[in-house]
């Protein structure tokens, strides 16, 4: 894993106009959040829920944009795609696993950020 920060707050700095404590509630409520979806998303994957699978990373796809977790933006949507359309479902869970290991760091570094 890489040390380059995985996490790009510009978007969340505009969105609350530099407001540490918007910031920081944001960030909290996104860290309270994150980890209970993600839980849910291989729940959904282990038993072949493909349409709750596409719902929860539909759900969790805005909370990435607002978090500036730009590595996760495309790999959020191709997971909710190839679910919606149950395409290439064989490649899911490693896609997951990815997108569940950027979380996590990026997790990290907003509860480093606030």
């Amino acid at each position: 894993m890489s040390n380059a920060p995985s996490i790009d707050l510009t978007f969340l700095q505009s969105f609350t106009g530099g407001s540490k404590e918007k910031m920081a509630k944001y960030i909290g409520i996104f860290l309270q959040m994150a980890p209970g979806q993600l839980d849910l998303m291989k729940q959904h994957l282990t038993a072949g829920n493909y349409d709750g699978l596409r719902g929860t990373a539909h759900a969790l796809k805005p909370q990435i944009t607002y978090m500036g977790i730009k590595s996760g933006e495309d790999l959020v949507k191709k997971i909710e795609r190839q679910a919606a359309e149950k395409i290439d479902v064989e490649s899911l869970p490693a896609m997951l696993e990815e997108f569940t290991v950027l979380c996590t760091q990026a997790m990290a570094e907003l509860k480093a950020a606030i």
